[in-house]
Order: structure tokens, then C-alpha cells, then sequence
């Protein structure tokens, strides 16, 4: 079991019994930090033991667990002790689980995706907030990967000159004082569309908790300006649904949206967003 696997598997059961949503971003932060032991399984596990794991997870971060991410760890070893847990995919993709409105719905494994962590430099200025990564761009670990479906990469080097082919994309966006981040960490899509979300089963990042340790951030950009819906919700529908009482002191412009799909010219598009190279100084 991966350490995809393992989190997806946890957070199904977090969803099956109706778990707040602060221990979701609990458990994310915790797989953020598993993760930098680049292991593929679980066998972290096997040779700390749960009080060393969170002695470490405190020191990898600086600062003193709190109750839901003292949980998280918690809720980690008792699903890798249990053996019974470790299903395969397939056994996963037929399982039963409940999603937030508690009516029972069989998910495929598949269409339940976990998103990116934030791209970021040390003193950002400008925080771009999609809605979720498509398939392609959870595979590679990069955002706005498809480039034959969305825009993004062709629109910030025409405002900000081509990057360095030996310059990777995350240097390239950061250097420009610009974080990259979306509004959805985890849920249940079908493939890379719009129209794809399960609007119950989708978790928020923590938006709030990130602005605060990052105060530079005088800027929140929404990538897809469009009213958006339930059953297509656009990044600002997700924005008024899920952080409408955000407390922020900066300014919240709303761009058309850089994917493909939206009905603007490329040229129309890059005027719009051209408004970045001022938000960044």
C-alpha cells in the first residue's frame, strides 16, 4: 500500500463516519511530512514507533502537535494495525461508503483524488487559487500540467518571459513572488472535468491558516471567474461556498479562467491576466 493509498483509504473512513473537517487537514499535514521520507510504502511505520513519529512530525514542523493532529497519528497506526484494512484497489473501488450527505455511494478508489501542496517561495505576494489538479498534473506533481487543456504556463511566460529550460516550473512561478495553490484537497471527481466533482465529498485546504503564516500574501487570485454550480462549480463558487468568512485583509481579484474550455481568446485572456506583474511588485 502506498502512502497515497494509505491516506485515501483513511480519509474514506473519515468521510464514512462523519469526521470534522480540521482532522482532514490534520492527516494531510501529517502525509506532508511522511512524504519527505520518500517511501513508497508503509514501512516507516514499521521501525518507529507512534510516540517517535509524532516527536519527529513536532520537530519537521517547529511547533507543538495539536488535538486533531495528534488524532491523525493516532488514526494512522490503528489502521495499519488493523490487517483487515489492507484492501486492495479493486476491493476499494466496490466498497460502500457513505459521503457527507450519508447516503450510501460506491466510489471507485480511481475517482477519489487527493491534491497538491502549495508551491511557494519565502515571501509570496500573490496566492493563485485553482479549484483541484486534473489527472495528469496528480500524476506528474505539477501544477497546471496538461498544457494542451489549460493555459496557465503559456500565459505567465508571455507576461513574465520564457523560463530557462533548465528552470523548473515551481522555480520559475515563485520566483515571481507568486504561491500556487487550489481550494480542494481532497474529494471524489471523475476524470478532469468541471462537471466531474461530488460537490458533498469535497475537503477544503486551509486557506485561512495559510495567509496567516504567510502575511506577505496581499493578493488572492481566483482562476475561473465564472458563477460556476453544484454540479460544475467554477473556482469562485468554491471560493463563496466554503471561505466566505475568511478574514483577509488583502485584495480577492477574479480572473477568467486559464483553462481551455473557457470561451476567451488566448490574447483576451492574457490582457486580463496581465494585471499580475502589477499585483506581484
Amino acid at each position: 500500500m502506498t502512502m497515497e493509498e494509505l491516506q485515501k483509504a483513511i480519509e474514506l473512513q473519515y468521510q464514512s463516519k462523519g469526521i470534522a473537517r480540521c482532522r482532514y487537514n490534520a492527516l494531510n499535514k501529517v502525509f506532508t511530512f511522511l512524504k519527505d521520507y520518500n517511501s513508497k510504502d508503509n514501512a516507516v511505520f514499521l521501525n518507529k514507533s507512534k510516540e517517535e513519529l509524532k516527536a519527529g512530525y513536532a520537530q519537521y514542523w517547529n511547533k507543538k502537535l495539536n488535538d486533531a493532529e495528534n488524532q491523525a497519528i493516532n488514526d494512522i497506526y490503528k489502521y495499519i494495525s488493523t490487517k483487515s484494512n489492507f484492501i486492495t484497489a479493486k476491493k476499494a473501488a466496490n466498497k460502500e461508503v457513505k459521503i457527507k450527505n450519508d447516503k450510501p455511494n460506491s466510489t471507485p478508489l480511481s475517482d477519489y483524488k487527493i491534491g497538491l501542496s502549495p508551491w511557494l517561495g519565502d515571501s509570496p505576494k500573490v496566492l493563485i487559487l485553482g479549484t483541484m489538479p486534473g489527472d495528469k498534473s496528480l500524476r506528474e506533481q505539477v501544477y497546471y500540467c496538461d498544457t494542451s487543456h489549460n493555459s496557465f504556463w503559456k500565459i505567465m511566460y508571455s507576461i513574465f518571459g520564457k523560463k530557462d529550460d533548465m528552470t523548473s516550473n515551481h522555480d520559475f512561478i515563485t520566483s515571481h513572488n507568486i504561491a500556487l495553490w487550489d481550494c480542494v484537497q481532497s474529494g471524489v471527481r471523475k476524470g478532469s472535468t468541471d462537471d466531474g466533482y461530488d460537490i458533498n465529498s469535497l475537503i477544503t485546504n486551509d486557506i485561512q491558516s495559510f495567509l496567516k503564516e504567510h502575511p506577505s500574501i496581499k493578493t488572492i487570485v481566483l482562476n475561473g471567474k465564472g458563477k460556476g454550480s453544484k454540479k460544475r462549480p467554477s473556482t469562485t463558487f468554491l471560493f463563496k461556498r466554503f471561505f466566505f468568512t475568511i478574514d483577509f485583509d488583502g485584495k480577492i481579484v477574479l480572473l477568467s479562467s486559464t483553462s481551455n474550455t473557457c470561451s476567451l481568446t488566448f490574447e483576451k485572456k492574457l490582457e486580463e491576466w496581465s494585471v499580475i506583474s502589477e499585483l506581484v511588485k
